[in-house]
């Protein structure tokens, strides 16, 4: 049996500790802001106006991350894991602490939003890099029995980081005078995110990359790994990833990344109260996480797939729904909570699964650059939400708006879900992914 050495146990908590990192950035603009906004927009825009502005903000890094994966992912199938780790990190590092201290709406008026902007447009490219290198390289590094388990460790540092975020939040909204919080509160996990980036250089420098002889010879190689990964070959696969990864994106950022600006902004809802609802969901959602990793190494990937593809576009979004209604009829916060939450957990549960079914669809010389493509690149359409939603308010109240947007997530998964193979275990590092059947446990 396999066991885990300690290069393998650093590179796991290096991929784990990269995905906290890599939310913890992506995320601030979306569960902190909503309660700044009047810091850098003027008290005369509208709740829906300083909803759509807060959105942009935080999808403008999401569109920047389909470049970083595309460029990153290229460079760390090409010259190492570990190098393109160190320099993405570097990258969003500087990009948060440059956020961190910039003045609001009354010092430079609407060009702080531009400056902002730009900032999120390239720390999302650094980041990424964080999917490209790290995740991979813990994932490789990890025993065949327990792959999904890892999968669902990296994953779960995702609602780990929301935790902390709200948190802070929590604390900065009920300790501090508003006044006080708009000056100079809301840039805490902002710092915080700097010290995190600068700890995790810190932890990758002791990682040492493995397999020195197949990363010498992949060097010397002329052929860039892209357009291997754009060939004939692996166009099926690609395009399956592709589809899969938009349909979760769809469901997810509305039922995670939507939901603090919706409920804070055009619900009216109490921010400490969203608040403590994104803290609780993240409790909940991180248990999730591991619980259906675990399952689909037990039962098969992509069966927990589909099955959460299909709970998804049913569930979350009737439990959506319910929470708009709850909201606007003021039955009190802690039923628009409970559905909250629900929505929240169903989503993001299916994650860990998911890192670990789109890493064994590509070989090893492609699987950086395939993997932070597909990841990345399904994120493009539904990082442009706030425009669908803006459509959709034509046709419907704005609110009920991201149940359309979660129904065509759930059936855009369930499509590409049914569409591809079950995945096997990985040979070994210098091995190639095979898709072919399993045997599986009853």
């Amino acid at each position: 049996m396999e066991t885990l050495t300690g290069q393998a146990k650093r590179s796991i908590s290096g991929g784990v500790f990269g995905m906290f990192v890599d939310t913890f950035d992506v995320y601030l603009p979306a569960l902190v802001l909503p309660a700044a906004m009047s810091y850098f927009l003027p008290h005369s825009m509208s709740p829906s106006a300083s909803v759509t502005v807060s959105t942009l903000l935080f999808c403008v890094s999401l569109l920047g991350r389909p470049i970083g994966g595309l460029v990153f992912g290229n460079l760390s199938d090409k010259i190492g894991r570990k190098r393109v780790t160190l320099i993405s990190a570097g990258g969003f590092t500087a990009c948060t602490l440059l956020i961190s201290v910039l003045p609001g709406y009354g010092s430079w008026g609407v060009a702080v939003i531009l400056v902002f902007a730009l900032l999120r447009l390239v720390n999302g490219i650094f980041l990424g890099g964080g999917y490209a290198a790290p995740i991979p390289l813990a994932l490789e590094h990890s025993p065949a029995r327990l792959r999904g388990l890892v999968g669902g460790l990296i994953a779960a540092a995702a609602p780990a980081a929301f935790l902390v975020i709200s948190l802070i939040q929590v604390l900065a909204l009920r300790k501090l005078p508003k006044a006080d919080f708009l000056s100079w509160g809301w840039r805490l996990p902002f710092f915080l995110g700097v010290l995190l980036g600068i700890g995790y250089l810190v932890h990758y420098l002791r990682v040492d990359e493995g397999n020195e002889s197949y990363w010498a010879a992949r060097r010397a190689e002329r052929r860039q790994p892209v357009r291997e990964l754009f060939s004939r070959r692996n166009a099926k696969t690609l395009g399956q990833v592709f589809l899969l990864t938009s349909g979760y994106w769809f469901a997810a950022q509305m039922a995670v990344s939507l939901l603090p600006s919706l409920l804070t902004g055009d619900l009216h809802q109490d921010a400490t109260n969203v608040s403590l609802l994104t803290l609780a969901g993240s409790v909940f959602t991180i248990f999730s996480v591991i619980g259906f990793a675990v399952l689909g190494q037990r039962v098969g990937r992509r069966k927990v797939l589909l099955g959460a593809a299909c709970a998804i576009t049913v569930v979350t979004a009737l439990t959506f729904a319910l929470m708009v209604h709850f909201a606007e009829v003021r039955t009190g916060f802690f039923a628009v909570a409970v559905m909250g939450i629900i929505a929240n957990a169903l989503t993001s549960g299916p994650l860990g699964v998911l890192i670990t079914y789109l890493n064994e669809r590509f070989p090893l010389s492609v699987r950086s650059t395939g993997y932070s493509v597909g990841y990345t690149f399904g994120l493009i359409l539904p990082g442009l939400y706030s425009v669908w939603l803006l459509g959709l308010g034509n046709l419907m109240p704005y609110a009920y708006g991201p149940v359309v947007l979660i129904v065509l997530g759930g059936l855009l998964m369930t499509f590409a879900v049914h569409s591809g193979p079950e995945t096997t275990q990985i040979d070994s590092l210098t091995g190639e992914a095979r898709t072919v059947e399993r045997e599986l446990r009853p």
